[in-house]
């Protein structure tokens, strides 16, 4: 992408980085890995266009990183990115201006990759990954925020038994009853095929609470549970998924998983219900019905 800066001029730019590596990129945002006073992090590059740009404007991307720093630093658990040693700053590369900080770097496969390896996980890593979802989630909440961006390319695996899964990437975590920071004219943000049914809404800013971040959980395990999707369907249009997720009932987890405790499907099926009301109404009360199962 012509706005993410080369490693070169990064390095140029940020002496204080060595041994960069390109790790990704995405939209506004790239990822590189780079030893920062000899500990391994991730460095966030994120452009901020110029003021012309209308589809972009600056203050909200520039909104959406501080919120995002701000979210992270309140947080108290091992389920969740943490802050690395470079803090926030603005810097101008090439003629172009970036907002630039780090977080720990965390070496494991996402939960997507395992599942489009046809990854089949047991009983005990499904409820693994649950209660590392839900535990972030809870967090999340308690410092009145939602995530909204809950989805497997967001959730590593680690196979520590300290961390096994963490979730990653508030970028576009949202500060309930806060300031309204989303695009004007814009839907709302998040990933099509983990967006809860009530997002789709006109009115979806009212709707929004942490149920919608329980559904997205919810299908990230039913997905990795059952290594398929439970409504979108290969190569088909957008419309036609929101059409699913709107009005189609998805199967039920145990159908596809019937060598799964009946209790854990049930509960993950009940996470995906398309009314709010009939979810769990937090993540607490998820985690409570799968202590059951330990």
């Amino acid at each position: 992408m012509e706005h993410i800066p080369s490693m070169e001029a990064l390095g140029a730019a940020q002496a204080d980085l060595a041994g960069l590596e390109f790790v990704a990129a995405g939209a506004f945002k790239a990822v590189f890995k780079a030893s920062i006073a000899g500990r391994t992090e991730a460095v966030k590059v994120i452009y901020i266009p110029p003021e012309a740009e209308q589809d972009n404007p600056r203050h909200e991307i520039m909104a959406r990183v501080r919120r995002e720093i701000d979210a992270l630093r309140l947080c108290r658990t091992k389920c969740l990115v943490s802050l690395g040693s470079l803090k926030l700053q603005a810097v101008s590369i090439g003629g172009r201006d970036y907002l630039i900080y780090s977080e720990e770097f965390l070496s494991g496969e996402s939960v997507k990759s395992r599942i489009e390896g046809r990854h089949r996980p047991q009983a005990a890593e499904v409820l693994l990954l649950a209660h590392s979802l839900l535990e972030a989630l809870r967090e999340i909440e308690r410092i009145g925020h939602i995530h909204r961006d809950v989805k497997p390319a967001n959730v590593i695996a680690l196979d520590t038994a300290q961390r096994p899964f963490v979730l990653l990437d508030l970028g576009i975590a949202f500060k309930l009853h806060g300031a309204d920071l989303t695009a004007r004219g814009g839907g709302p943000p998040g990933t099509l095929l983990y967006m809860a049914p009530e997002l789709f809404r006109p009115d979806y800013k009212e709707a929004l609470d942490i149920r919608s971040d329980i559904y997205s959980a919810g299908v990230t395990l039913f997905e990795y549970a059952a290594g398929v999707h439970p409504l979108a369907r290969t190569g088909e249009e957008a419309y036609t998924t929101v059409y699913r997720i709107l009005r189609q009932a998805p199967p039920k987890l145990g159908s596809l998983r019937q060598d799964l405790p009946e209790r854990l499907c049930q509960a993950i099926d009940r996470s995906i219900k398309k009314m709010p009301a009939l979810r769990y109404r937090n993540p607490q009360a998820f985690l409570n019905e799968l202590e059951a199962l330990r």
